[in-house]
């Protein structure tokens, strides 16, 4: 069993990045003679020498993970624990296979070399028909990191993301994060309440009703950076403008400075109801990139550029702008980003063809 000294790992973890109490628990660990000791110092030390150490001790550091790793297995040191992970399995290798990659992550995060993890970024997983992020959301309900600050779910691949689906792990296992981002075509969010969150990312293609109510009244009151994909209606895409009154208002968003609202299918309506939105005045950066902003919705934001004057940067590239948008719409803010790619064709009417004809850039 490896030595523990729950008062010497409380001062790490309230101090993680300082290599002070790193070095204390390594002289109490080689009285112990516990090898991690010596690596912490030869890590703090020595990086060359640290390396061979490592190597030499693998299967003292890493468990079934010496010799059995997933087909992505990318670990970075630091003071004698593995502090930034990235892992990934095969993709569409069978279904079978998506049990074990939540088993694995389980025995991964259980390792005493990952106790003070801080990063972790996983996927993609295998399977047969969709990708689910599921079981690795559950295998960190199960372990509860205590030093988790940024999480990534995930790496879907070569998939299209219309056939993966993702969920946000409950709040009372990820309660130190300060970085989260969800990546998926389905994205199922429960009450959100992380209270040292300061970035929040959804990258979809279909994000519902359901999801941006839980997001509107999600309690993050340090958050800094919201970025959401809206996604396509064909999809499953679905809400509107009403459904983000409670961001628009800036309810519980104090702190928050950059919003990034992004493959919108109703990003007009979206650009009319930021004019007068409270939020708009306390961000520095608005993008409202991917989705099918028109020309009309940027003509109206002319109309009311003291609205978003103050803006440091605003991000309009990859719509349905035509030329006629640009150069006036670099009036807008301090630095607006049109972008060389703009499919004017994203704003045509509806077609009786399809459910809608407008679309953005990430739905299938």
């Amino acid at each position: 069993m490896p030595s523990r000294n729950a008062e010497l790992e409380r001062e790490i973890l309230a101090a993680p990045h300082d290599p002070a109490p790193y070095l204390v628990y390594a002289d109490w660990l080689q009285t112990q003679g516990d090898p991690r000791g010596e690596l912490i110092v030869r890590q703090h030390e020595d990086r060359e020498l640290a390396a061979q150490f490592l190597d030499e001790h693998r299967a003292t550091f890493l468990g079934r993970f010496a010799e059995d790793t997933p087909a992505t297995f990318d670990l970075e040191w630091r003071f004698g624990f593995i502090h930034r992970a990235t892992i990934g399995w095969e993709m569409f290798a069978g279904e079978s296979e998506d049990d074990d990659s939540g088993a694995q992550l389980a025995a991964f995060l259980r390792l005493e070399s990952a106790r003070f993890l801080e990063e972790l970024a996983l996927g993609p997983t295998a399977h047969e028909e969709e990708m689910s992020f599921g079981g690795l959301a559950t295998a960190i309900e199960e372990v509860r990191p205590l030093a988790l600050r940024e999480l990534y779910l995930g790496d879907t691949g070569d998939w299209d993301i219309s056939s993966t689906s993702t969920r946000i792990p409950r709040s009372d296992a990820i309660r130190t994060l300060r970085t989260l981002t969800l990546r998926g075509g389905a994205v199922s969010l429960d009450a959100i309440d992380l209270p040292e969150l300061r970035s929040f990312t959804v990258e979809s293609g279909s994000l519902t009703t359901d999801e941006l109510h839980a997001i509107a009244e999600a309690r993050w009151p340090a958050l800094e950076e919201l970025e959401l994909w809206f996604g396509d209606p064909n999809y499953g895409a679905s809400g509107g403008v009403a459904d983000l009154a409670p961001i628009l208002a800036g309810r519980g968003l104090a702190n928050l400075r950059v919003l990034r609202l992004k493959n919108c299918p109703f990003a007009d309506e979206l650009a009319a109801a930021l004019i007068g939105a409270p939020v708009l005045r306390q961000v520095h950066t608005l993008d409202l990139s991917m989705g099918n902003l028109g020309d009309r919705a940027v003509a109206a934001m002319l109309g009311a550029k003291p609205a978003f004057a103050h803006l440091e940067r605003l991000i309009l590239e990859d719509n349905a702008l035509t030329d006629a948008s640009w150069p006036a719409a670099r009036e807008l803010a301090k630095e607006v980003v049109f972008g060389a790619e703009q499919t004017p064709e994203r704003a045509l009417p509806r077609d009786p063809a399809y459910r809608y004809r407008r679309y953005v850039s990430v739905g299938e």
